[in-house]
């Protein structure tokens, strides 16, 4: 029977093999090599161009690894070295991965969320210093190639731009990549111009606008990372894996794709859109019976959709490993999925980028604790940093999780962001978390996200598994609306299931039977027809806390000055946090400070603007 620990000769064991594969694969190169020598004429890419195709193309290893090694030369003619940074900003496609891996084969990948605005994306290659700029044709969905035009005049270092398909074909500006059928001399030359722990990838990690926090990831950080997440699934050349999440994220990056190359699995990739394609979530089921998939990695938002898709007919039988991430998984979606799919368990993975991928993973012959987040990975340490600033290996204490090992990134690009990174060589996730005696680790909320009402900490996590019992609830979250008395108030905010009504006043009345805590009442509840999500399909909370603070100004205002013609627009600065924008027309000197007197309680920054 399966259990929910480790047995110390298992963690042994296991480290033991981590270690072993390490030293002999200490580069993101290496560990594609492995699965190439383990599976050489098996698929490495498999590219579904619409959630209906049923003729994909892709790569074998052979072809993938040549085509890498023919890209690294490609780059290396364009004037790329090994200190050079090639930035990719482009959706999930062949031409993609082989643009990302080879980047970290022969120079430094700087992989760019998607959702950047022009701004941001000026500061990430500022700062990055980059020289090539990868993006797709012109004209493609995203408008990425249009967003890049001219930017050689804004950003010094860079020299080119250069697109890449998204059909399934790998070239640059149209011209084949040419594969290199002596890839095993030439990439073994490449690693002797890099050293394992020097710098081989920058991760951008916070929001997509403001100025740019850069992760910097070393070779040796991301195979760990890798090595954790392969022993954890236990993938193998007969695996077929569904990745849906973007190679600018660790978890798509290196928790999926190349812990799957590494056990020579075969990589299935759902469209450029992945589950953000309502077409892959409608088909999901259908995908995993055609292509018999066997294993499958999902956000909890995408999850409780595939949850409720229609499954007339496809089977689940190969499915052996359903696993999610980026967020907490609540309980109500994780029973809907065991119902759709009949697996015994749905295992959730933490991790952070400062981590390059998995703290803890539930293990593929593991259960999981009721909502742990799993084992910490092979060769990673976990402790607790407690109020007094102390170290707790107990399973006693409630605190900050803290973790250390291999994984461990080599600090921001501006090291003005490395203050408070760190405590006595431990890296800081700012979780909230308790481990227990099985050594499962239990996040008990962000300390960022905590909802302090008046002195009283409240766990969002108690608000939003109540809500997710509800009939007819899609997506729920709770964060803090801003209060002039108690400093902030929960507000909840959730999205219903397709064809359903949310009933507010039900709602309210349901939570208060099932959230003990009478400060974690909601005191608003606000049904959105869309939860505002990351491009990897993460609820975003900062838009929601603008939100609530938009409806408390707003609340205030109309009660100050019933009839007023007043705008109200809340942003997120990254050096004042949460901002209020008051734009108002004929208002009259003693309605103006009627207005302002009502929101100079609030715990915000308030500031009158021209309206437009």
């Amino acid at each position: 029977m399966r259990k929910a620990h480790f047995e110390q000769r298992e963690l042994d064991e296991r480290n033991r093999t981590a270690n072993a594969l390490l030293s002999d694969a200490p580069r993101v190169i290496d560990l594609i090599e492995r699965g190439a020598h383990l599976n050489p004429d098996g698929d490495a890419l498999v590219f579904l161009r619409t959630a209906e195709d049923r003729q994909p193309v892709g790569l074998s290893y052979r072809q993938l690894v040549a085509t890498i090694a023919g890209t690294c030369v490609r780059l290396r003619e364009l004037g790329v070295g090994p200190q050079d940074v090639v930035s990719i900003m482009a959706p999930p496609s062949p031409a993609t991965f082989v643009a990302i891996w080879s980047a970290m084969g022969c120079a430094v990948a700087h992989p760019l969320n998607l959702l950047f605005s022009r701004d941001a994306l000026v500061s990430q290659l500022t700062a990055a210093r980059t020289k090539i700029l990868v993006v797709p044709p012109k004209g493609e969905p995203g408008g990425l190639y249009e967003k890049a035009e001219g930017l050689i005049d804004e950003v010094p270092s860079l020299q080119r731009i250069v697109s890449v398909p998204l059909d399934g074909s790998i070239s640059f500006d149209g011209v084949e990549i040419e594969p290199d059928l002596n890839w095993s001399g030439t990439l073994r030359a490449l690693k002797k111009e890099k050293a394992p722990d020097q710098v081989t990838a920058l991760f951008p990690t916070g929001g997509t606008t403001g100025h740019p926090k850069i992760a910097c990831l070393t070779d040796r950080s991301m195979a760990a990372s890798a090595i954790g997440s392969l022993l954890a699934v236990d993938y193998g050349p007969e695996d077929r894996v569904f990745v849906a999440l973007p190679l600018f994220h660790v978890g798509g990056a290196f928790v999926l794709t190349l812990a799957s190359l590494a056990g020579g699995a075969a990589v299935y990739i759902p469209t450029i859109l992945g589950a953000r394609d309502p077409a892959v979530v409608k088909n999901f089921w259908g995908i995993v019976d055609h292509f018999r998939i066997t294993v499958a990695s999902l956000v909890p938002t995408t999850l409780a959709a595939i949850a409720v898709s229609p499954r007339d007919g496809p089977s689940t039988a190969s499915l052996r490993f359903v696993g999610t991430g980026a967020a907490p998984c609540p309980p109500e979606t994780a029973r809907q999925v065991l119902a759709a799919w009949g697996g015994d368990a749905v295992r959730q993975v933490y991790g952070m980028t400062e981590f390059s991928g998995a703290i803890a993973q539930v293990p593929h012959n593991k259960l999981p604790a009721d909502g742990s987040v799993g084992l910490p990975v092979a060769l990673a340490e976990v402790a607790i940093l407690t109020n007094e600033a102390a170290l707790d290996r107990s399973a006693r204490e409630i605190g900050e999780l803290v973790v250390r090992g291999p994984q461990v990134f080599s600090g921001y690009l501006d090291v003005g962001h490395n203050d408070g990174t760190f405590h006595e060589g431990w890296l800081r996730t700012g979780d909230l978390c308790k481990i227990d005696d099985a050594g499962q680790i239990h996040i008990l909320g962000r300390i960022k996200d905590l909802i302090i009402r008046g002195g009283h900490n409240i766990d969002p996590l108690m608000i939003e598994d109540a809500a997710m019992e509800y009939p007819g609830i899609s997506t729920a979250a709770a964060v803090g609306r801003p209060d002039s008395y108690a400093g902030e108030v929960p507000m909840l905010f959730v999205t219903p299931a397709e064809g359903r009504l949310i009933d507010v006043d039900d709602l309210r009345a349901f939570l208060e039977k099932r959230i003990s805590e009478r400060p974690a009442l909601p005191k608003s509840i606000e049904v959105l027809e869309q939860m505002p999500l990351t491009l990897v399909g993460k609820i975003f909370k900062p838009r929601l806390r603008e939100l609530a603070a938009e409806v408390e100004v707003n609340s205030l205002v109309r009660q100050a000055v019933p009839d007023a013609n007043i705008a109200v627009k809340a942003l997120i600065d990254p050096a004042r946090g949460v901002v209020v924008q008051v734009a108002s027309t004929k208002l009259d000197q003693a309605a103006r400070d009627a207005v302002l007197k009502g929101l100079a309680g609030l715990p915000l920054h308030c500031e009158e603007v021209d309206p437009d």
